[in-house]
C-alpha cells in the first residue's frame, strides 16, 4: 500500500475542508493585539517591585539544595537546608527545621539563624543588586532591566495567560555593571502575566562567559530556571529557582547545582510582626 493511491482523495479532502471555511460565512478569530513591549517591561518592573514588598508579608517554608557536581553534570555530593521563615518588624526570623533530613542541633539552628542568608537575599532584591547574591541567579532581577525584548506571543502557564517575551545577548548594552554582562551574555525568555505583568516563568542560558565578583569569579556556564506562583488575588512570589553554574574562582574549577524552594505561604497577622 502506497501512500499514492490516497494522494487524489486526501487533496480533494483538504480542498472541500478549505472551501467550506473560505464560503462557510464563519467571521475569522480576533487577532491578538502586539503589546507596547516598552510599556509591558516598565509595568512588569513595577509589579515586581511590589511582590518584593509584600513579600514580607508572609510565612514560607525555604529549602536550599546545593549539588556538587562532576564536569560532565554527575552529583558528588548534596546537602539540604530547610527552613521556616517569618517576618518581623525588623527583618526575618529563619528557623532551620532540618539539615540534610535530619534534625538540626541547637548550635546549627543558632548559626543558620546568624547567617541570616535569606534577609541579605531580600535586601539585594529590593536594592536592586545581585553581585553577591547566588539565591538571585545572578539575573532574575535584572531580566526585567535588559533593554532589547521581542515579542514572542501569547502563552498559557498552569492555566494564566502570559505574554511572552524573548531576548538575545546584546554585542553593545550600555553601562558596564552585572547588568551589562548579562545583557552580554543571557539569553532566554520571560513569561508576563497578561494581567498586571507579573513575572510568571523566567528560562535562560548562557551562550559566552560571565564574570563575576570584581573579576575573581568567572562562569563559563550558566543556565536559570524560575517559576512564580499566585499567594494572592495580585501577588505572586517564587516557587522555584533553580541556577546550574560552571564556574571557576581563581584556579579553582566548580560545577554546582542550586536550588531553591519556597512554600506553605500564609499571610502574617499584624501582630506577628511586632517583637
Amino acid at each position: 500500500m502506497t501512500l499514492s493511491r490516497f494522494a487524489p482523495a486526501s487533496g480533494l479532502a483538504l480542498y472541500a475542508s478549505v472551501a467550506a471555511l473560505l464560503f462557510s460565512g464563519a467571521a475569522p478569530a480576533p487577532a491578538v493585539p502586539v503589546p507596547d513591549l516598552q510599556g509591558l517591561v516598565k509595568e512588569a518592573r513595577r509589579a515586581q517591585r511590589a511582590d518584593i514588598l509584600a513579600w514580607a508579608q508572609y510565612r514560607f517554608r525555604r529549602q536550599e539544595r546545593i549539588e556538587e557536581l562532576t564536569e560532565t553534570g554527575q552529583v558528588k555530593s548534596v546537602r539540604t537546608f530547610d527552613f521556616e521563615i517569618r517576618p518581623l518588624h525588623d527583618g526575618f526570623d529563619e528557623r532551620l527545621l532540618l539539615l540534610d533530613g535530619l534534625a538540626p542541633s541547637e548550635s546549627n539552628i543558632a548559626d543558620q539563624r546568624r547567617n541570616g542568608r535569606f534577609e541579605k537575599h531580600y535586601s539585594t532584591l529590593l536594592a536592586g543588586s545581585e553581585e553577591e547574591d547566588p539565591e538571585s541567579g545572578y539575573s532574575i532581577s535584572t531580566l526585567l532591566r535588559l533593554s532589547v525584548y521581542r515579542d514572542a506571543g501569547r502563552e498559557t502557564i498552569d492555566g494564566i495567560e502570559c505574554h511572552r517575551l524573548d531576548f538575545d545577548p546584546q554585542d553593545h548594552p550600555p553601562g558596564s555593571g552585572l547588568e551589562a554582562r548579562i545583557a552580554e551574555a543571557m539569553s532566554g525568555s520571560v513569561w508576563l502575566t497578561v494581567d498586571g505583568a507579573h513575572l510568571v516563568r523566567a528560562r535562560t542560558t548562557s551562550t559566552r562567559p560571565v564574570t563575576l565578583s570584581l573579576g575573581l569569579f568567572k562562569v563559563s556556564a550558566l543556565e536559570v530556571a524560575f517559576d512564580a506562583q499566585r499567594v494572592a488575588p495580585d501577588t505572586w512570589l517564587p516557587r522555584q529557582l533553580s541556577i546550574v553554574s560552571h564556574a571557576r574562582l581563581v584556579f579553582l574549577g566548580q560545577h554546582r547545582r542550586r536550588v531553591f524552594t519556597y512554600s506553605d505561604f500564609a499571610p502574617l497577622a499584624r501582630a506577628e510582626t511586632t517583637p
